[in-house]
């Protein structure tokens, strides 16, 4: 009786894959960004007095140029007016007593010299002397300290600059302290603008120029100064503040000011979806798929600029690459896979 042949062993090959892949495709570069914000001067003062009290006069509106010692407001002296004169009588009282000590020393002097009085008699003297001079130096200390509060109820400009806000009115009481005035100094002038957090890195290295919505044409170079180092808790936005080169008497503050940023790197980007990156280590990486085998390469590459869906990658890929843009997660080097390319 025949028997039958044994089947052979199939082979125990991997089988191919099929991923989604995109055709690399050159860009001329990262597109230029646009930040809308308002201008301000560098430096703004908050001023306030130095002591509490009713305003009885304000002297300045909001927009008037102001320069330095030009008084803004007067809050009622009476009562400092009153402790400078307590000061001045505490000084009379102790200039007198000091006067009275010294005779009395002098006078000592030339008894215990002639023998007519003991030593001892002059220690006490002595004694009530150094504590006259004492009590003078305090009373000469409150009149200063008297006269510096009574000029404290003189608010005055201690910069030249632009009211550009005023939060007190005449018969308001306020406390020392308190924010009344805030002056913009004349000086440089800043563009400041709110940047979304996946702009940040840009910021810090893009070009910048400013233009105004009321000066058509008009572009000045700008230069980043300041980006805060933690966001708005309630935009989540860092704030960026871009100071204005050659920036003229046409610009105002308050100005609608727009920041255009061009990337410094001028050279060619791809732009890919984010769906494609995985981290290689600590970098950013793409699988690159081998057209005529089918076999996969772990390529580490250079993001210039991370967008809403997409990112822009510099380096490592060449025009016409194929990249996997989906399950990037899930492949190795060692698989085979068969490219498919979605419709764009």
């Amino acid at each position: 009786m025949a028997t039958r042949a044994q089947a052979k062993p199939e082979s125990t090959a991997p089988p191919v894959r099929t991923v989604r892949v995109q055709q690399v495709r050159s860009t001329i570069g990262a597109a230029d960004q646009t930040f809308t914000g308002v201008v301000r001067a560098r430096h703004e003062s908050d001023l306030s007095f130095r002591t509490g009290g009713k305003v009885v006069a304000r002297l300045v509106e909001v927009g008037d140029r102001v320069r330095v010692g030009q008084v803004l407001a007067r809050i009622d002296p009476g009562d400092d007016a009153l402790a400078v004169r307590e000061a001045e009588a505490d000084m009379a009282s102790a200039e007198a007593s000091l006067h009275q000590v010294a005779l009395d020393f002098d006078r000592t002097s030339k008894l215990v010299a002639a023998n007519a009085l003991a030593a001892a008699e002059l220690d006490r003297v002595r004694a009530d002397r150094d504590t006259a001079q004492a009590r003078r130096a305090r009373a000469q200390a409150g009149l200063r300290l008297a006269n510096n509060r009574l000029g404290y109820a003189t608010l005055t400009a201690d910069s030249e600059g632009i009211v550009t806000s005023l939060l007190m009115e005449v018969g308001q009481v306020v406390a020392e302290g308190q924010v009344i005035a805030r002056v913009a100094r004349s000086g440089e002038l800043e563009a400041v603008v709110s940047v979304p957090e996946n702009r940040v890195a840009s910021v810090r290295t893009g070009s910048a120029s400013v233009s105004f919505w009321s000066l058509p044409g008009a572009r000045h170079g700008a230069v980043l100064r300041e980006l805060s180092p933690s966001a708005d808790p309630v935009t989540r936005t860092y704030l960026a503040r871009f100071t204005i080169r050659d920036a003229g008497p046409e610009i105002a503050l308050g100005m609608t000011a727009t920041i255009k940023l061009a990337p410094n790197d001028g050279s060619a980007g791809y732009t890919l979806p984010l769906s494609a990156l995985l981290r290689n280590g600590t970098e950013p990486a793409l699988w690159v798929v081998d057209r005529t085998s089918g076999h996969l390469a772990l390529t580490t590459v250079n993001v210039r600029e991370y967008r809403q869906e997409s990112a822009i990658v510099t380096g490592g890929v060449n025009d016409g690459d194929l990249v996997v843009t989906a399950g990037v997660q899930k492949l190795d080097v060692s698989m085979t896979v068969r490219p498919w390319e979605a419709a764009l």
